[in-house]
């Protein structure tokens, strides 16, 4: 049955407002966003990258003792925050994360303003202490977040710092900007619209691969759609249109309609970038996609994709393919988004160049070096001794950090030659010089 990708007067109302000229011909992206982005602001020193933080928390023991207890909860408990001379009082930690929860070695969301209403820390509302769990090295966020920026494309800031849990040292930690208004504001110029975090459901009996899985609202959220603002009116309607144009539109009108909801050629770079980082739990991952918020402008229908929780980049080896989860692996895991765009030629050729300046930007000489291989060996000398010293670490020895480092290392000098060759493959299965 064909359907209209005109809007309908009941689902027109569910936007507040037309859309803006500006929305319309510009896109989501704003002039102004880029220069909010640029500019200082009170956090920089926070996220300062050059050294290694220290950050305290003075708890109830009893509470403490709790959070690690019932680390699969998310109970927020009152605590003390303090960094650089600087102290918070009376915010909320819980736990966080999804596989990387840990009773031994939590990561912790902090939210400054639980019990004190508007109380921020440098402008912040709340951050996030990634334990790092997933990864040996630590640091694997961290760099890939990096790289996205140097592709102009928005990314959360982050830094490493020693966590001292009542005067006595817990652990490493990288400390990671929340994708929250704050962020939103910062970034994109704006606050107001529905932001999403997508929520992988375990217990599914197949992934959401971006699939049309109905007509209802329900199927799109809060599940797998968590709304992070506007929790009330989430709208499930707009991204329930947004799936049916990806899956069922027809071939002759789809770039054209997805216009409405989405930059395609931005998602290309964005899943580019993911795909030169071996991100194995991402927008192509072995589980389905996975790994990013999803945030819907005022009084739009257009939708962007923020990265998340990249400690699954880098993965198995510096030969990963391209093409893993797009062109082999499930079919039912695949995501369909991916599938379709990259049929179409200046798309494929689109990802395809994205991909080869990651090569070029990773390889980059950066003093004696080049850039990506001279961060790993920054950031593994600067947390080195505190990773050594952690006595929270759950699996991960001395040597596997040594040896993490020693595969990042190398891979930071291989990636790009392999990544060359796998693109010229590519176009030459095509038929494309």
């Amino acid at each position: 049955m064909l359907r209209s990708l005109v809007p309908t007067a009941a689902l027109l109302a569910l936007v507040a407002a037309p859309l803006t000229a500006q929305a319309q011909t510009t896109g989501p992206i704003r002039p102004a966003a880029v220069h909010a982005a640029d500019a200082a602001d009170a956090a920089d020193p926070f996220f300062d990258g050059s050294v290694l933080h220290d950050i305290s928390l003075t708890i109830n023991s009893r509470d403490w003792s709790s959070l690690k207890e019932h680390f699969l909860d998310n109970t927020y408990y009152p605590c003390d925050f303090k960094w650089n001379g600087q102290t918070v009082r009376n915010v909320g930690i819980r736990s966080r994360g999804t596989g990387s929860r840990s009773g031994v070695k939590p990561g912790l969301r902090v939210d400054f303003d639980r019990y004190t209403t508007d109380q921020k820390f440098l402008g912040l509302k709340s951050v996030i202490l990634r334990n790092n769990t997933q990864d040996p090295s630590g640091m694997r966020e961290r760099l890939s977040m990096s790289l996205f920026k140097r592709m102009g494309l928005i990314a959360e800031r982050e830094a490493h710092a020693r966590l001292f849990i009542n005067n006595t040292y817990f652990g490493l930690y990288t400390i990671v900007e929340s994708l929250d208004k704050t962020f939103l504001a910062k970034n994109l110029n704006e606050d107001g619209g529905h932001l999403y975090e997508y929520s992988f459901d375990n217990a599914a009996p197949v992934p959401f691969n971006f699939g049309y899985p109905g007509s209802s609202a329900d199927l799109y959220t809060p599940v797998p759609f968590k709304p992070e603002t506007l929790e009330l009116d989430p709208q499930g309607q707009v991204l329930e249109r947004l799936f049916w144009t990806i899956n069922v539109s027809g071939d002759a009108v789809w770039r054209s309609s997805l216009e409405e909801f989405l930059d395609i050629k931005k998602f290309i770079r964005h899943l580019a970038i993911e795909n030169f980082l071996a991100e194995e739990d991402g927008l192509t991952g072995d589980y389905g996609p996975n790994n990013f918020y999803f945030y819907r402008f005022v009084n739009a229908n257009r939708f962007t994709f923020l990265p998340w929780d990249k400690s699954n980049t880098f993965w198995e080896s510096p030969s990963y393919s391209i093409l893993r989860n797009i062109e082999d692996g499930s079919d039912v895991k695949r995501n369909r988004l991916v599938v379709r765009a990259l049929r179409e030629t200046d798309l494929r050729e689109l990802w395809l160049n994205t991909i080869l300046e990651c090569a070029d930007s990773i390889m980059q000489p950066a003093g004696d070096t080049t850039w990506l291989l001279g961060e790993v060996t920054r950031i593994s000398d600067q947390i080195r001794t505190a990773n050594n010293s952690d006595p929270s670490r759950e699996v991960y020895t001395n040597a596997d950090f040594e040896e993490s480092i020693r595969f990042l290392s190398n891979w930071a000098q291989t990636r790009s030659d392999i990544v060359r060759a796998q693109v010229a493959a590519d176009r030459a299965k095509r038929g494309v010089k």
